[in-house]
């Protein structure tokens, strides 16, 4: 039987190949087909306000609606990350399977064995590979976010996803964080590839640091019952660190980011460090559920 897998697909699909061809639908339908080839059922998560995507019907993929969209926000109607969730335990009870809708997925048959079987307190996590229209096992895996993310139903219990937008940066940071702290065991996935056709466009500026704010603000608040993995508690104890102004590759820049903290912990300058730092110890963290720590 297939497992659904669970994103949320745009109303307008835009990429273009190297010539600069538009081919944004061809391109998502070939992403549907491959999640179906993996042995996994789609299902779209879209607002209520929002406009299908006319290949959502054409491919048949199952649509959940929302009440709610982060269109003031972002300027479109993203679905937050907890009602993506909620909507992908509705379809699932026993295992939840998240992917971005640009990707394209290979696994062999054991992989889709091993997925299909994770149980409630495993989790899975896969790196993405760029690429501009010619798929290379050479390309390095893109090392600061995961593009598919699994996990049994007591891995995700409890987990508060916030303000945190799907599609937007940082939930792929958190979701992750909160899965190893629940206590989560990783299971590998060296026989599945995740492929992304690479483009222009993602976010701003402001969006990253209102969405990295959300991320730095759903860990401090993280209830003690979930914290369950001694090496996550360390990391978020480092993660504090860095808040504070403890980064720096050399004596003098470390002395200037503890006075930043100091006298503008509210500056932009201080929390866009603060979260370029952060981003960067967090690939240690990603290393954990992509199984390559």
């Amino acid at each position: 039987m297939p497992v659904p897998i669970v994103t949320s697909i745009p109303p307008v699909f835009s990429r273009k190949d190297r010539s600069g061809r538009e081919i944004g639908d061809a391109y998502l339908a070939r992403c549907v087909h491959s999640w179906r080839d993996c042995g996994f059922d789609p299902v779209t998560v879209n607002s209520e306000a929002e406009d299908l995507h006319p290949l959502i019907a054409d491919l048949a993929v199952e649509v959940v609606r929302v009440p709610h969209d982060a269109r003031a926000v972002t300027g479109r109607p993203h679905v937050y990350l907890a009602d993506l969730l909620d909507a992908a335990r509705g379809v699932s009870a026993e295992r939840v399977f998240i992917v971005n809708a640009d990707i394209e997925l290979e696994m062999t048959p054991q992989a889709r064995e091993r997925l299909a079987g994770l149980g409630p307190m495993e989790a899975v996590g896969v790196r993405r590979r760029d690429h501009d229209g010619e798929k290379c096992l050479s390309n390095a895996p893109y090392a600061c976010g995961i593009d598919l993310i699994g996990a049994g139903r007591d891995a995700l219990d409890r987990i508060d996803a916030g303000a945190l937008v799907f599609g937007m940066p940082w939930w792929d940071h958190y979701l992750p964080l909160m899965l190893l702290w629940r206590g989560a065991e990783v299971v590998p996935a060296p026989d599945i590839n995740v492929w992304h056709l690479d483009h222009d466009g993602r976010w701003n500026k402001q969006q990253y640091i209102r969405s990295g704010r959300e991320f730095l603000r759903l860990v401090r608040d993280t209830p003690a019952q979930l914290r369950h993995n001694d090496w996550v508690s360390n990391h978020v104890d480092e993660l504090a660190r860095i808040g504070r102004g403890h980064y720096g590759p050399n004596v003098p820049r470390r002395i200037e980011a503890r006075l930043v903290a100091s006298l503008m912990p509210h500056s932009r300058t201080h929390i866009r460090r603060v979260l370029r730092e952060t981003s960067l110890s967090n690939i240690a963290l990603l290393d954990r559920l992509a199984g390559s720590a």
